[in-house]
């Protein structure tokens, strides 16, 4: 009788550790899962901010802004480097977002009168845009185009 008794209070033991350790791990990936989205909820967040910066505020605030948004968004794709996924992102596309910030910089720059920033930039924005006979020329038209049919939503 003991020995059943002993047998059934161990498995119940046992079962109960394996459950808390199972739904622990359970509970970490999707706490993961979550904080990735919040980060990447928070990147998108900054990039609408820097948009509105190109757009609405004097061209030192947009160049802080950009840069700042830039800047934050390669750290984040240095620290997901090592992931081996596929598809390191939610609801970011990392090679639109650094073409359109490094574009929008270059062509501040180039309003700016500062050469040097604006050809680097035109040419980080032309390496994400991976089109190989996209060129400096391509960017500011395409700005062009997006600029005029963002103020045409906002009249």
């Amino acid at each position: 009788m003991w020995k059943k008794t002993g047998l059934v209070v161990l498995g119940l033991v046992i079962g109960c550790v394996l459950g808390v350790i199972l739904s622990m791990a359970y509970s970490g990936h999707t706490l993961a899962t979550v904080m990735v989205f919040f980060q990447e909820k928070e990147i998108v967040d900054m990039g609408q901010a820097a948009e509105d910066a190109y757009y609405n505020e004097p061209n030192e605030v947009a160049v802080w802004a950009l840069t700042t948004y830039i800047k934050t968004f390669n750290e984040l794709e240095k620290e997901r480097r090592p992931a081996k996924v596929k598809n390191r992102y939610f609801m970011l596309a990392p090679h639109i977002d650094l073409f359109l910030a490094h574009a929008r910089l270059g062509k501040i720059y180039k309003q700016m009168g500062k050469a040097e920033e604006s050809k680097y930039h035109f040419e980080q924005a032309i390496t994400y845009k991976k089109c190989p006979d996209f060129t400096e020329e391509h960017c500011i038209k395409f700005l062009d185009e997006m600029d005029k049919l963002y103020s045409k939503s906002v009249e």
